[in-house]
């Protein structure tokens, strides 16, 4: 067999993160699943947080990096309080989006609705900054 047709065997297709949109006001999301249009796909080898922020960008009327998708669908914008899931190789995590940044593993009954939400409207930029000097002090 020629070095070609090796290559081509032993190629491996890149893994992919589905990624699912979830609007925080949406009047039926359990039905979210099935929405086959509010899905997409990027290769496994971003971290979730560029994938969160590619999301944000492509899903935001007035970022200049507006999706097709978003585009196609005419709905609104993300905003704070709707959701994001993002299933890779190791199982999928919910996100929320808040004021400034992301709450990472959000609880599924949280997302469906048969729990409180909880409040993080009064973060500030301060207490985010804060915490993330903090974390990143306590790792080195």
């Amino acid at each position: 067999m020629s070095e070609y047709w090796e290559g081509l065997l032993k190629h491996k297709e890149p893994e992919l993160k589905q990624v699912s949109i979830l609007y925080h006001d949406d009047p039926e999301p359990k039905k979210m699943s099935g929405r086959g249009d509010w899905k997409s796909y990027y290769n496994a080898t971003h971290s979730d947080h560029d994938i969160l922020d590619a999301v944000w960008e492509q899903w935001n009327a007035g970022s200049g990096n507006e999706g097709q998708q978003f585009l196609k669908l005419g709905v609104r914008s993300m905003m704070v309080g709707d959701y994001v899931h993002i299933l890779g190789a190791d199982g999928g995590v919910w996100h929320e989006c808040l004021t400034i940044g992301w709450r990472i593993n959000v609880p599924w009954e949280e997302v469906m609705g048969d729990a409180s939400k909880k409040d993080y409207t009064d973060i500030s930029k301060e207490d985010v900054e804060k915490a993330l000097t903090k974390q990143l002090l306590e790792s080195n």
